[in-house]
Protein backbone atom coordinates (compact mmCIF):
# COMPACT_ATOMS: atom_id res chain seq x y z
CA UNK A 1 0.00 0.00 0.00
CA UNK A 2 1.19 3.54 -0.71
CA UNK A 3 -0.19 7.08 -0.87
CA UNK A 4 -0.68 9.06 -4.08
CA UNK A 5 0.28 12.71 -4.66
CA UNK A 6 -3.17 13.91 -3.55
CA UNK A 7 -3.36 11.60 -0.55
CA UNK A 8 -5.30 8.74 -2.12
CA UNK A 9 -4.66 5.23 -0.79
CA UNK A 10 -3.43 2.79 -3.43
CA UNK A 11 -3.02 -0.96 -3.16
CA UNK A 12 -0.98 -2.76 -5.82
CA UNK A 13 -1.27 -6.54 -6.06
CA UNK A 14 0.55 -8.88 -8.41
CA UNK A 15 -0.80 -12.23 -9.60
CA UNK A 16 -0.53 -14.54 -12.58
CA UNK A 17 -2.76 -13.58 -15.53
CA UNK A 18 -5.27 -16.38 -14.98
CA UNK A 19 -5.73 -15.39 -11.34
CA UNK A 20 -6.39 -11.78 -12.40
CA UNK A 21 -9.09 -13.01 -14.79
CA UNK A 22 -10.69 -15.08 -12.02
CA UNK A 23 -10.57 -12.17 -9.58
CA UNK A 24 -12.37 -9.95 -12.11
CA UNK A 25 -15.63 -11.56 -10.99
CA UNK A 26 -15.28 -9.90 -7.57
CA UNK A 27 -17.18 -6.64 -7.03
CA UNK A 28 -14.10 -4.65 -6.05
CA UNK A 29 -16.04 -1.39 -6.17
CA UNK A 30 -17.80 -2.25 -2.93
CA UNK A 31 -14.57 -1.32 -1.14
CA UNK A 32 -12.54 0.65 -3.69
CA UNK A 33 -13.63 3.52 -5.91
CA UNK A 34 -11.22 2.87 -8.79
CA UNK A 35 -9.96 -0.47 -10.03
CA UNK A 36 -7.39 -1.52 -12.63
CA UNK A 37 -7.30 -5.21 -13.54
CA UNK A 38 -4.56 -5.98 -16.08
CA UNK A 39 -4.30 -9.69 -17.01
CA UNK A 40 -1.39 -9.02 -19.39
CA UNK A 41 0.89 -7.60 -16.70
CA UNK A 42 -0.67 -9.61 -13.88
CA UNK A 43 -1.56 -6.43 -12.02
CA UNK A 44 -4.40 -5.38 -9.74
CA UNK A 45 -4.46 -1.73 -8.62
CA UNK A 46 -7.10 -0.61 -6.12
CA UNK A 47 -7.55 3.06 -5.20
CA UNK A 48 -9.49 4.81 -2.46
CA UNK A 49 -9.44 8.45 -3.69
CA UNK A 50 -8.83 11.28 -1.26
CA UNK A 51 -11.12 14.27 -0.81
CA UNK A 52 -8.75 16.43 -2.87
CA UNK A 53 -8.73 13.83 -5.63
CA UNK A 54 -12.52 13.71 -5.76
CA UNK A 55 -12.81 17.50 -5.74
CA UNK A 56 -10.45 17.86 -8.69
CA UNK A 57 -12.29 15.11 -10.60
CA UNK A 58 -15.65 16.85 -10.07
CA UNK A 59 -14.19 20.14 -11.26
CA UNK A 60 -12.58 18.77 -14.43
CA UNK A 61 -15.74 16.79 -15.22
CA UNK A 62 -17.68 20.07 -15.10
CA UNK A 63 -15.05 21.89 -17.19
CA UNK A 64 -15.10 19.29 -19.98
CA UNK A 65 -18.90 19.03 -19.93
CA UNK A 66 -19.33 22.79 -20.42
CA UNK A 67 -16.49 23.17 -22.93
CA UNK A 68 -17.56 20.22 -25.07
CA UNK A 69 -21.22 21.28 -24.99
CA UNK A 70 -20.24 24.78 -26.11
CA UNK A 71 -17.91 23.60 -28.86
CA UNK A 72 -19.67 20.52 -30.27
CA UNK A 73 -23.18 20.65 -28.88
CA UNK A 74 -22.86 17.09 -27.57
CA UNK A 75 -20.90 15.46 -24.75
CA UNK A 76 -21.52 12.34 -22.65
CA UNK A 77 -19.52 11.67 -19.52
CA UNK A 78 -18.92 8.00 -18.71
CA UNK A 79 -19.19 7.63 -14.96
CA UNK A 80 -17.47 4.68 -13.24
CA UNK A 81 -16.73 3.17 -16.64
CA UNK A 82 -14.26 0.28 -16.79
CA UNK A 83 -12.49 0.43 -20.12
CA UNK A 84 -10.97 -2.72 -21.57
CA UNK A 85 -9.11 -3.51 -24.73
CA UNK A 86 -10.76 -5.64 -27.44
CA UNK A 87 -10.35 -9.31 -26.59
CA UNK A 88 -9.66 -8.72 -22.89
CA UNK A 89 -11.75 -10.84 -20.46
CA UNK A 90 -14.95 -9.29 -19.05
CA UNK A 91 -14.47 -7.42 -15.81
CA UNK A 92 -10.88 -6.46 -16.53
CA UNK A 93 -9.63 -3.07 -17.63
CA UNK A 94 -9.16 0.42 -16.19
CA UNK A 95 -11.40 2.97 -14.52
CA UNK A 96 -10.20 6.48 -15.44
CA UNK A 97 -11.06 9.51 -13.35
CA UNK A 98 -13.14 10.93 -16.21
CA UNK A 99 -13.97 9.70 -19.69
CA UNK A 100 -16.04 11.39 -22.39
CA UNK A 101 -17.64 10.87 -25.74
CA UNK A 102 -17.63 14.16 -27.66
CA UNK A 103 -19.62 15.21 -30.73
CA UNK A 104 -20.77 12.38 -33.00
CA UNK A 105 -19.81 9.62 -30.55
CA UNK A 106 -21.78 11.34 -27.80
CA UNK A 107 -24.86 11.52 -30.04
CA UNK A 108 -24.49 7.87 -31.06
CA UNK A 109 -24.16 6.74 -27.45
CA UNK A 110 -27.23 8.74 -26.39
CA UNK A 111 -29.20 7.07 -29.18
CA UNK A 112 -27.94 3.68 -28.02
CA UNK A 113 -28.98 4.43 -24.43
CA UNK A 114 -32.47 5.27 -25.66
CA UNK A 115 -32.59 1.94 -27.51
CA UNK A 116 -31.93 -0.05 -24.33
CA UNK A 117 -29.19 -1.65 -22.27
CA UNK A 118 -28.07 -4.15 -24.90
CA UNK A 119 -27.58 -1.45 -27.53
CA UNK A 120 -25.81 0.82 -25.03
CA UNK A 121 -23.44 -1.95 -23.93
CA UNK A 122 -22.62 -2.81 -27.53
CA UNK A 123 -21.96 0.85 -28.39
CA UNK A 124 -19.73 1.24 -25.32
CA UNK A 125 -17.74 -1.93 -26.10
CA UNK A 126 -17.22 -0.90 -29.73
CA UNK A 127 -16.33 2.78 -29.18
CA UNK A 128 -13.49 4.04 -27.04
CA UNK A 129 -13.94 7.45 -25.38
CA UNK A 130 -12.66 10.48 -27.27
CA UNK A 131 -11.10 11.93 -24.12
CA UNK A 132 -9.83 10.44 -20.86
CA UNK A 133 -8.63 12.44 -17.84
CA UNK A 134 -6.36 11.26 -15.02
CA UNK A 135 -5.72 13.56 -12.07
CA UNK A 136 -3.43 11.52 -9.82
CA UNK A 137 -0.75 9.54 -11.64
CA UNK A 138 1.49 7.20 -9.62
CA UNK A 139 4.15 4.61 -10.35
CA UNK A 140 1.41 2.02 -10.16
CA UNK A 141 -0.12 3.56 -13.29
CA UNK A 142 2.83 2.62 -15.47
CA UNK A 143 1.53 1.30 -18.78
CA UNK A 144 -1.85 3.05 -18.54
CA UNK A 145 -1.12 5.49 -21.35
CA UNK A 146 -0.17 2.65 -23.69
CA UNK A 147 -3.33 0.78 -22.73
CA UNK A 148 -5.55 3.79 -23.43
CA UNK A 149 -3.88 4.23 -26.82
CA UNK A 150 -4.43 0.57 -27.72
CA UNK A 151 -8.11 0.92 -26.82
CA UNK A 152 -8.50 3.75 -29.31
CA UNK A 153 -8.75 6.71 -26.90
CA UNK A 154 -7.89 9.83 -28.94
CA UNK A 155 -6.63 12.14 -26.21
CA UNK A 156 -5.48 11.94 -22.60
CA UNK A 157 -5.29 14.82 -20.13
CA UNK A 158 -2.92 14.38 -17.19
CA UNK A 159 -3.54 16.78 -14.30
CA UNK A 160 -1.17 17.01 -11.35
CA UNK A 161 -1.71 18.96 -8.13
CA UNK A 162 0.58 17.41 -5.50
CA UNK A 163 0.37 20.51 -3.29
CA UNK A 164 -3.44 20.35 -3.22
CA UNK A 165 -3.67 23.99 -4.25
CA UNK A 166 -6.61 23.48 -6.60
CA UNK A 167 -4.55 24.93 -9.48
CA UNK A 168 -3.01 21.88 -11.18
CA UNK A 169 -0.59 21.62 -14.03
CA UNK A 170 -1.96 19.99 -17.17
CA UNK A 171 -0.42 17.89 -19.90
CA UNK A 172 -2.38 17.03 -23.06
CA UNK A 173 -1.39 13.94 -25.04
CA UNK A 174 -2.54 12.68 -28.43
CA UNK A 175 -2.79 8.89 -28.47
CA UNK A 176 -2.47 6.36 -31.25
CA UNK A 177 -2.17 2.57 -30.96
CA UNK A 178 1.40 1.23 -30.87
CA UNK A 179 2.76 4.76 -31.12
CA UNK A 180 4.43 6.92 -28.48
CA UNK A 181 2.07 9.59 -27.10
CA UNK A 182 2.51 13.05 -28.58
CA UNK A 183 2.43 16.09 -26.32
CA UNK A 184 -0.06 18.66 -27.58
CA UNK A 185 0.17 22.43 -27.37
CA UNK A 186 -3.62 22.49 -27.73
CA UNK A 187 -6.43 19.95 -27.65
CA UNK A 188 -7.47 18.27 -30.88
CA UNK A 189 -10.71 17.07 -29.25
CA UNK A 190 -11.85 20.27 -27.56
CA UNK A 191 -11.50 23.32 -29.76
CA UNK A 192 -7.77 24.04 -29.43
CA UNK A 193 -7.96 24.53 -25.65
CA UNK A 194 -4.41 24.78 -24.30
CA UNK A 195 -3.05 23.33 -21.05
CA UNK A 196 -3.09 26.89 -19.68
CA UNK A 197 -6.79 27.21 -20.63
CA UNK A 198 -7.56 23.97 -18.80
CA UNK A 199 -5.75 25.10 -15.64
CA UNK A 200 -7.48 28.49 -15.69
CA UNK A 201 -10.86 26.83 -16.14
CA UNK A 202 -10.21 24.46 -13.23
CA UNK A 203 -9.17 27.35 -10.99
CA UNK A 204 -12.18 29.43 -12.06
CA UNK A 205 -14.66 26.63 -11.43
CA UNK A 206 -13.10 25.91 -8.05
CA UNK A 207 -13.60 29.51 -6.94
CA UNK A 208 -17.14 29.83 -8.33
CA UNK A 209 -20.08 29.55 -5.96
CA UNK A 210 -22.95 28.66 -8.29
CA UNK A 211 -23.44 26.48 -11.35
CA UNK A 212 -24.15 29.57 -13.46
CA UNK A 213 -20.84 31.11 -12.35
CA UNK A 214 -18.97 27.91 -13.18
CA UNK A 215 -20.59 27.75 -16.59
CA UNK A 216 -19.77 31.39 -17.30
CA UNK A 217 -16.10 30.92 -16.34
CA UNK A 218 -15.57 28.01 -18.72
CA UNK A 219 -17.62 29.59 -21.52
CA UNK A 220 -15.49 32.75 -21.38
CA UNK A 221 -12.29 30.72 -21.69
CA UNK A 222 -13.73 28.71 -24.60
CA UNK A 223 -14.84 31.86 -26.46
CA UNK A 224 -11.47 33.51 -25.86
CA UNK A 225 -9.67 30.47 -27.30
CA UNK A 226 -12.03 30.40 -30.29
CA UNK A 227 -11.25 34.06 -31.05
CA UNK A 228 -7.53 33.45 -30.70
CA UNK A 229 -7.70 30.44 -33.06
CA UNK A 230 -9.57 32.52 -35.65
CA UNK A 231 -6.91 35.25 -35.48
CA UNK A 232 -4.14 32.68 -35.98
CA UNK A 233 -5.90 31.18 -39.02
CA UNK A 234 -6.47 34.63 -40.50
CA UNK A 235 -2.84 35.56 -39.96
CA UNK A 236 -1.70 32.34 -41.64
CA UNK A 237 -4.07 32.70 -44.61
CA UNK A 238 -1.87 35.04 -46.73
CA UNK A 239 1.07 32.65 -46.42
CA UNK A 240 -1.11 29.70 -47.40
CA UNK A 241 -2.37 31.53 -50.49
CA UNK A 242 1.11 32.64 -51.52
CA UNK A 243 2.35 29.06 -51.27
Amino acid sequence: MHTGPLGSTIHVLHADPQTVVELASIDWNRSFRRVYLDPVRGLITLMSPSRLHDELVRIIDHVVDIAASTLTGAVKGLLTARLREPGFPPGTGMEPDCAFYVGDKARAYRDALAAGREAADACFDENAPDLVVEVEITNADEGKIERYADMGVRELWLLQDPAGSGVPSAELLALRPRTAPQRLSSSSVLGDLTPEDVCQAVAGVRLSLTRDERTAVVARIVRRRQRASVRVREADAPYARSG
